[in-house]
């Protein structure tokens, strides 16, 4: 049938292949990284306040609350502004991807320098999230 159509312009021919040939392949199982990420999603979610700012239904933006400048961090330890909690979450999430970093350090047993240096790193990256968290929850006045 597909070879009795008409064609309007000379020339163009009909593509040469079958449906019969078109595979696609479904993977055997779920790859790490997905679960990786899907944990660091709903560790962003949580950390950033997300059920926070659902339950709470107060003021979530602070527009010239402070003269007419806008004020990002509330002034109460109980209250969160919207920026606040993803900023805190982008905090929590970059201390948790530093902490991947220890789990990656495993794949280096046999290469003991490399693994060395990935702790290093780790390390360093997990104690300025951590001075980054302080100083954070001290501006808060906790």
């Amino acid at each position: 049938m597909a070879r009795k159509l008409p064609w309007i312009l000379p020339g163009i021919r009909r593509p040469n292949f079958s449906l019969q040939q078109i595979s696609v392949r479904i993977p055997t199982r779920i790859p790490r990284s997905v679960f990786y990420i899907v944990i660091y999603g709903i560790i962003f979610y949580i950390f950033s306040g997300g059920a926070y700012d659902i339950v709470n239904k107060d003021t979530l933006v602070s527009l010239g609350q402070s003269g007419n400048s806008p004020l990002f961090i509330a002034p109460n330890l109980h209250y969160q502004y919207l920026i606040e909690g993803i900023v805190a979450g982008f905090v929590f999430a970059f201390a948790a991807v530093s902490l991947y970093l220890f789990d990656h350090a495993t794949k280096y047993a046999f290469d003991v320098n490399t693994a060395q240096k990935v702790e290093i790193i780790a390390t360093l990256l997990v104690v300025v999230w951590f001075v980054a968290i302080l100083l954070l929850y001290n501006a808060k006045g906790g």
